[in-house]
C-alpha cells in the first residue's frame, strides 16, 4: 500500500490540474461567448448611431445627384480616415482596422464609409448579422468575409428611405482581443495553480515531517532501547507515539528478562556440566588403571559416551548464549566496528582450530584470491563476532569432513569462503543448513545445529549473505561463503 503522503500528493497533483483545466475551460468558453456578445452589441450600437447621424450630414452636404447642362455627375462618397496615432488616451493594442462602416443609398451608391467600410459588399436584401449559413454570404468579396458584418436599413426617414448601413468588425482583431482577454484571465490562474501546487507539496511534506522523523528514529532504534520518542508530533499522532513508548518499555523488559534467563541458565548449567565432565574423565582414568575389572572395555565405552554427551551439552550452552546475545540486535553499534587486517585476523582463527584439525589429520590452508590483500572484503567489522563467524565455518568443515581432508580458507574482494574436499551435502538440504537445530540425517559428529545459524546472523549484521554450495564436478566437496549483498 502506498504511503498516505504519496497518495495525497498523487491525488492533489492530478486533481488540482484537472479541476483547473475544467474551470479554465468553462471560464474561457463563457468569456469567449460574452466577448462575442459584447462586440455584437457594440456593432448594433454603432449602426444605431449611424442611422441617426448620417442623414443630417447628407442633408448639409447635399449628397444627391445633380444634373449639369453639359454632363451628369455624381457627388463622390465621403471616406473617413482615422489614424490611431493622433488619438489620445489608453488605446491598448487597438488597431485602425478594428471596425468599419459603410452607407449606401437604395441604388447601391456608396454615400459614406470609413477606410475599411468602402470595401464592404452591398447586400440590399440582408438584415441583421450575416452568418456563414446565409445564402448572401456566398456573394461577399474576400475582404468582407474577414469581417463580422451587420446590415440595417434606414426605413424611418422618408427622405432617405432605402438606405443600407453596414457595420463590421475585423474577425482577426476580434479573435486577437478574445485571446488576449483569455490570456489575461488564464495566465494568472495558471501561475496561481503552480504556486498553489508548490504550497500544497510543501505543506504536506511539512505536515508529515514528524512521521518521517519518527520512522528514521525507529529504523535506528535497538530492540532493547526503552527510551521514549521525544519528537514534536501533532495531537492526532500523539496517542500512537504514547503507545509506542509503552511498547518499547515492554519489549526492552522482555528482552532483558530473556537475556538474564539465558545467561543465568547458561551459568547454572556450566558448573554441573563441568563437574560431570571432570567426574567422567576421572572415571575413565580409573577404568584404565583397574585392569582386573571384568569387561572394562564396555565400562570405558559408556564412560566415553557420558563424556561426549557432556561435551555436546557444554557446546550447546555456549552456542545458545552467543545466539541470545546477537539475535536481538538490528545493527551493530558504530563504535564496535573497525577496518580489519584480514591476514592477522585469520591467522588467529586458524591457530585456534589447528588442534582440532590435527586430531583428524586435516590440512588447513589459506589463499588470498585478489592481487592486493588490502582489497579483501572492504567492510567494517566487529572483530570478535567475525572471528566467531570464521571459526564456526572452519569448525563445521573440520567436524564433517573425513580424516585427511583439505580445507581451504579463501579471501577475495567480495567474499570469504571455506572450501573443502569432503563428501558435500544433498542438494535438497542446502536451503535448511542455516536453520536452528537442523542437522542433516545420518550425522555421527557432535554438534548442536546452531553453528551455521550463528554464522548467518553475524553475516546479516555485517551486510553479508551466507551461501552454501557443492563443488562442481569433477571436484567434490562443499563451499560455504559469506558474500557482500548486491
Amino acid at each position: 500500500m502506498k504511503s498516505i503522503q504519496q497518495r495525497l500528493l498523487t491525488s492533489l497533483l492530478i486533481g488540482l490540474p484537472l479541476l483547473w483545466v475544467l474551470t479554465s475551460g468553462f471560464i474561457a468558453w463563457r468569456l469567449w461567448h460574452e466577448i462575442k456578445e459584447m462586440n455584437d452589441t457594440q456593432i448594433t450600437q454603432v449602426a444605431r448611431y449611424l442611422i441617426g447621424v448620417a442623414p443630417k450630414e447628407d442633408d448639409n452636404k447635399n449628397d444627391y445627384e445633380k444634373d449639369d447642362s453639359k454632363s451628369k455627375k455624381k457627388r463622390p462618397a465621403k471616406i473617413y480616415n482615422l489614424n490611431s496615432k493622433y488619438l489620445s488616451g489608453d488605446l491598448g493594442n487597438a488597431k485602425d482596422d478594428y471596425m468599419g462602416f459603410a452607407i449606401w443609398n437604395k441604388d447601391g451608391r456608396l454615400l459614406m464609409a470609413d477606410e475599411n467600410g468602402q470595401s464592404f459588399a452591398f447586400l440590399p436584401d440582408q438584415h441583421g448579422f450575416l452568418e456563414e449559413s446565409d445564402s448572401a454570404y456566398q456573394r461577399l468579396n474576400p475582404f468582407s468575409k474577414r469581417w463580422r458584418l451587420f446590415y440595417v436599413h434606414d426605413d424611418h426617414d422618408s427622405k432617405h428611405k432605402g438606405r443600407v448601413i453596414a457595420v463590421g468588425q475585423n474577425l482577426d482583431s476580434r479573435q486577437e482581443m478574445i485571446v488576449s482577454a483569455m490570456t489575461v484571465q488564464v495566465l494568472p490562474m495558471l501561475i496561481g495553480l503552480l504556486a498553489f501546487i508548490g504550497l500544497v507539496i510543501w505543506l504536506i511534506r511539512r505536515g508529515f515531517m514528524p512521521l518521517t522523523q519518527i520512522s528514521a528514529e525507529l529504523a535506528q532504534r535497538q530492540p532493547q532501547d526503552d527510551s521514549p520518542i521525544t519528537a514534536d508530533v501533532p495531537k492526532e499522532i500523539q496517542p500512537l507515539v504514547t503507545a509506542l513508548n509503552v511498547l518499547f518499555v515492554k519489549v526492552a523488559e522482555t528482552l532483558a528478562r530473556e537475556q538474564r534467563f539465558t545467561a543465568d541458565a547458561s551459568h547454572e548449567l556450566r558448573s554441573p556440566l563441568a563437574a560431570l565432565k571432570l567426574q567422567a574423565d576421572l572415571l575413565q582414568q580409573q577404568l584404565l588403571q583397574l585392569s582386573d575389572i571384568e569387561d572394562d572395555n564396555q565400562l570405558f565405552y559408556h564412560a566415553q559416551k557420558i563424556s561426549n554427551g557432556i561435551e555436546r551439552a557444554t557446546h550447546l550452552v555456549d552456542q545458545l548464549l552467543i545466539l541470545a546475545k546477537i539475535e536481538p540486535q538490528q545493527q551493530l553499534p558504530p563504535e564496535q566496528l573497525e577496518k580489519p587486517d584480514w591476514l592477522i585476523l585469520t591467522d588467529i582463527v586458524l591457530s585456534d582450530v589447528n588442534r582440532l584439525g590435527r586430531e583428524k589429520h586435516i590440512q588447513l590452508k589459506r589463499s588470498v584470491i585478489c592481487d592486493n590483500p588490502a582489497d579483501i572484503l572492504p567492510i567494517l567489522i566487529n572483530p570478535i563476532l567475525f572471528k566467531l563467524l570464521i571459526r564456526n565455518l572452519l569448525d563445521n568443515a573440520i567436524r564433517y569432513c573425513p580424516d585427511g581432508s583439505l580445507i581451504e580458507l579463501q579471501l577475495d574482494t567480495n567474499a570469504i569462503s571455506v572450501v573443502d574436499n569432503g563428501l558435500g551435502v544433498e542438494p535438497e538440504q542446502l536451503a535448511r543448513l542455516s536453520e536452528r537445530f537442523y542437522r542433516p540425517a545420518g550425522q555421527s559428529q557432535l554438534g548442536s545445529g546452531l553453528g551455521l545459524s550463528i554464522v548467518n546472523r553475524i553475516a546479516e549484521l555485517h551486510g553479508l549473505t551466507l551461501i552454501f554450495a557443492n563443488r562442481l564436478p569433477p571436484d567434490i566437496g562443499f563451499i560455504t561463503s559469506v558474500i557482500l549483498k548486491k
